[in-house]
């Protein structure tokens, strides 16, 4: 009973189009090489435009499934894409009212084109991610990497004020850092996997 009920599973799963990530590819077979080409920027978020392009880069030549091509113009299709918005709202409250924890979203639009025909072979419209960090006005961590690269000294460690903007904007760029590899991790596996 347990064996049938297994292969029941297996069947039904396997109908729906479910896999093991690596196992199927969802883009033509004559798509083996990709560029990341232009990225609007359109939050408020100077240069978050190239960090993802960047990050994307890194994806597809991490991945391996697929050669990268450096030129925008060059390889079988090239990746595009629209950041829509950046949005950040405290969710958590300490017993002074002041925020504590905030929640970071990244809403993005992504196509993948071919170059020959100009075909869009993917696309995604308002792929939404989110994250959450954590600020804390009276914890200075004086070994962490962003107090020794003097992005804080020990003159500031006495202002509170000053310190918990600067922990507070530090901890917002660690999970903007977060939310791009798993919206890029995410989008790969949409894009490549056909999920």
């Amino acid at each position: 009973m347990v064996r049938y009920a297994t292969l029941l599973a297996l069947v039904v799963l396997t109908g729906c189009g479910y896999h093991l990530a690596g196992e199927q590819r969802g883009l033509p077979d004559d798509i083996h090489s990709l560029s990341v080409g232009t990225v609007v920027n359109r939050s408020q978020e100077y240069g978050l435009e190239k960090t993802l392009a960047f990050a994307f880069e890194r994806e597809i030549h991490e991945r391996g499934h697929f050669q990268l091509i450096e030129d925008p113009a060059g390889g079988d299709a090239v990746l595009t894409g629209t950041i829509r918005d950046i949005r950040v709202r405290p969710v958590a409250f300490d017993a002074n009212d002041q925020a504590v924890q905030y929640q970071l979203t990244v809403i993005l639009d992504l196509t993948l084109t071919r170059h020959s025909d100009g075909q869009v072979l993917w696309h995604v419209r308002d792929l939404s991610e989110l994250d959450e960090y954590s600020v804390s006005s009276n914890v200075v961590v004086t070994s962490s990497a962003t107090f020794q690269q003097s992005t804080l000294n020990a003159s500031d460690v006495q202002n509170p004020q000053f310190t918990h903007i600067q922990l507070a904007e530090t901890e917002r760029r660690r999970a903007l850092t977060r939310l791009l590899k798993q919206a890029v991790r995410d989008a790969y596996n949409q894009m490549v996997e056909a999920f």
